[in-house]
């Protein structure tokens, strides 16, 4: 009959330590608000973009033949 052997290994809970747990998250954190400043800077243009465009109402003359 084989044997049977269990191996425990450890969960990322037990090897890393809470403060390590701390730093990420705050690190994943500072990184989002630093991808949203940018969205939110190229929004903005978009919609100064779009203002602009709104008031230059341009009619051109085009020439028949």
């Amino acid at each position: 009959m084989p044997k049977e052997v269990k191996i425990k290994v450890p969960t990322p809970d037990e090897v890393v330590p809470e403060e390590f747990k701390k730093h990420m998250l705050n690190a994943y954190r500072e990184l989002l608000l630093a991808f949203k400043s940018l969205v939110d800077e190229h929004v903005k243009k978009v919609e100064e973009m779009q203002k602009r465009s709104e008031g230059k109402k341009e009619i051109q003359k085009i020439e028949i033949e």
